[in-house]
């Protein structure tokens, strides 16, 4: 993805809005690209900053946006490890199936 893409998506992402390849995406164009970081900072401070002030409450909004990075890297790799596991499942039920059809007609 490009910067623009990136920065287009980054209102969908601090609403918890992406997923699958496009959160996998953008985790790791923020994780690399210092300005879309920066821009995501900045959008995110602005948004909660502003709310965090009306509510009247306490924040460090930086370490609670580095925790939502965090948390998006590890869904990342968590649907990663799940799309593994159910492509070897497949992988194993088609050998079975194919040994049962074998079976079947021999």
């Amino acid at each position: 993805m490009t910067c623009k893409e990136i920065e287009k998506q980054i209102p969908l992402f601090l609403n918890d809005s992406l997923d699958g390849d496009d959160l996998a995406e953008f985790v790791n164009h923020i994780k690399q690209c210092r300005d879309c970081e920066e821009e995501l900072t900045i959008q995110y401070l602005s948004i909660e900053g502003l709310a965090r002030l009306e509510e009247g409450a306490s924040f460090s909004l930086d370490d609670e946006l580095k925790s939502k990075v965090n948390r998006a890297d590890r869904r990342v790799k968590l649907h990663g490890r799940i799309e593994k596991i159910c492509r070897n499942i497949e992988a194993v039920a088609i050998v079975i199936l194919g040994a049962a059809i074998v079976y079947m007609v021999w």
